[in-house]
């Protein structure tokens, strides 16, 4: 069995300079995006929540990583990235083929650290397949929050609704009226959830 290497990713951090926040949040963008619409959301989820935006290395002019192992490793880098980022409740947020890189990190941080996400936010993508047939692995802890625009023709409510089988924990799903931009057009919205989903969690700062 081969083991994927760790790629190098970037983590770029919003916090407040005077207040420290009460949670922080790992976001991780599409394949192909950037953290731009996440840099964009900190302004508002500041001084309560600090962001940690990824920035994925380039995948040699390809659209997204061609093979599991080059995603595995993508995983890896996340996930190490993150070790320093642990003294606060963390969440994550996944956009699109990023929620999936957003799951398999929330498994290794549960499975290997034993520290629980706070919650997992996924946006625009649908469940992995092993959550949507027979789960191979036991599902996660922590709390699932699904995101989409009712708009978007790429995907469906019952689409988004497989996330639920990926989580022993509290599964919502929250449906957006506009277009597939919606974290940019619906910014303020999605914040408040964001917002009223950690803040209203058992044992966590309010």
């Amino acid at each position: 069995m081969s083991l994927a290497v760790a790629e190098d990713v970037e983590v770029i951090s919003i916090s407040h300079l005077l207040t420290p926040s009460k949670f922080k949040m790992a976001c991780f963008p599409h394949f192909i995006g950037s953290a731009a619409a996440f840099l964009g959301m900190s302004e508002l989820l500041l001084p309560t929540v600090e962001v940690l935006a990824f920035q994925y290395p380039h995948w040699d002019g390809s659209p997204a990583p061609s093979h599991i192992a080059r995603t595995e490793a993508l995983v890896a880098g996340c996930f190490e990235a993150l070790a320093d980022h642990t003294d606060r409740p963390l969440a994550l947020f996944g956009h699109r083929s990023g929620a999936y890189l957003a799951y398999r990190v929330a498994q290794r941080l549960e499975r290997e650290t034993g520290r629980v996400p706070c919650t997992l936010f996924v946006s625009s993508q649908s469940a992995p397949q092993p959550c949507r047939t027979v789960p191979a692995e036991p599902p996660l802890s922590c709390d699932v929050v699904a995101l989409m625009s009712g708009s978007d023709p790429r995907i469906s409510p019952a689409d988004m609704g497989g996330w639920a089988l990926c989580t022993g924990g509290r599964f919502d799903l929250e449906v957006f009226p506009g277009a597939r931009g919606f974290l940019d057009s619906d910014r303020r919205q999605v914040v408040n959830l964001i917002h009223d989903q950690l803040i209203s969690l058992p044992g966590m700062p309010d």
